[in-house]
């Protein structure tokens, strides 16, 4: 397979959204090549997942005292906090390495994630099991209190979660990779808590997740955990080609803007109930 890597920085929620799914499009009409993105967001924000309710995850009061922003992801999954991290996403058809169930595709994708943290001296280990019974009945658990199958967590602590969505054989998985913080700055934006209780939230996701950079030594900037990513990826599809790109196409970028104003960035695709 033939890939293209982009490393597009940091974008606001709505246009980072907004780029994953143009280039979704684009690859399922075979108009773009599989493409891994690697991203980060400005300002952070927080997201959720496709079928969550807005007004159960956050509070937008407190979110708008710290300038957050938010937004509905097309992907499945619950609330993560982007704040200073690797994003990454991997877009293509459902084929070859990314064959199978969507339990063996993220098998797939963890072990090029587990290979690039290793890179960085992160010895993370994949999660076995499912989620608990607890979290199945509680979907307004932030994404970091617990890890599905083949996720990937260092000590017990969870350092990557990620989401997928497939349509017409092709598939859109993107990631949280956490590098400078983990997530219990959450408990801030919680609805319903008292202090008490969101102090206790706080504890709870610094117990439960982790950062690159609380790990190792030396810290890595953003540009060098990307690089220790693209890196693994070569080393785990070596049989496979990859080239590196600046920039969507005219194709994408045209449909970004559509979609960051009509869709990513409109009150009602976010607050929809």
């Amino acid at each position: 397979m033939k890939w293209r890597i982009i490393d597009s920085g940091k974008a606001s929620a709505a246009r980072n959204m907004a780029i994953d799914e143009a280039i979704f499009n684009q690859v399922m009409q075979g108009k773009s090549l599989p493409t891994i993105r690697f991203y980060n967001w400005q300002p952070p924000t927080l997201s959720f997942g496709y079928n969550q309710k807005i007004a159960a995850e956050i509070d937008l009061e407190r979110l708008e005292k710290y300038n957050f922003d938010y937004v509905r992801r097309p992907t499945g999954g619950r609330l993560v906090l982007h704040y200073d991290e690797v994003t990454y996403s991997v877009i293509a058809p459902t084929e070859q390495h990314l064959s199978g169930s969507i339990l063996q595709t993220y098998s797939q994708i963890s072990q090029v994630l587990l290979a690039g943290l290793k890179n960085m001296g992160v010895e993370a280990d994949f999660e076995k099991k499912g989620l608990s019974a607890q979290h199945q009945r509680e979907p307004a658990n932030p994404c970091f209190t617990s890890s599905s199958r083949f996720e990937l967590n260092f000590n017990r602590k969870k350092i990557v979660g990620s989401a997928q969505v497939r349509k017409n054989n092709t598939l859109l998985q993107h990631g949280s990779i956490l590098l400078n913080h983990d997530q219990s700055l959450i408990a801030e934006f919680m609805p319903k808590l008292t202090e008490e209780q969101r102090n206790r939230f706080a504890n709870l996701l610094k117990k439960k997740s982790v950062a690159i950079n609380q790990i190792i030594e030396q810290p890595k900037s953003y540009h060098e955990a990307v690089q220790s990513f693209i890196t693994a990826f070569k080393q785990k599809w070596a049989e496979d080609v990859f080239v590196i790109s600046n920039s969507l196409s005219k194709n994408e970028i045209e449909k970004t803007k559509e979609l960051e104003r009509s869709k990513y960035g409109s009150t009602d695709w976010n607050k929809r109930k």
